[in-house]
């Protein structure tokens, strides 16, 4: 689902094309589960102990088991890494 009245949408909108094929590719993007990164999430102990260790852990969920982990995939953009 996409919200369209989000601004960010707009911004990001290519000069060049039509706001219904934008939606379409936005769309198109969205469910299509091969753009998406790998992730899985998990209540592992031993992975929350050793973000915990290392400092990686962010301080909202110091208390929980809860861990979020993201495979990395060859395609992903310079940009995307950066923010990443």
């Amino acid at each position: 689902m996409i919200v369209t009245s989000d601004g960010v949408l707009e911004q990001c909108r290519p000069p060049n094309i039509s706001w219904d094929r934008y939606m379409e590719h936005c769309e198109l993007a969205v469910n299509v589960p091969d753009l998406h990164s790998d992730e899985y999430s998990t209540d592992d102990e031993q992975l929350a102990n050793e973000e915990r260790r290392d400092n990686k852990r962010p301080k909202r969920i110091m208390r929980t088991n809860s861990v979020i982990k993201i495979r990395e995939k060859k395609w992903r953009s310079t940009r995307v890494c950066k923010v990443y």
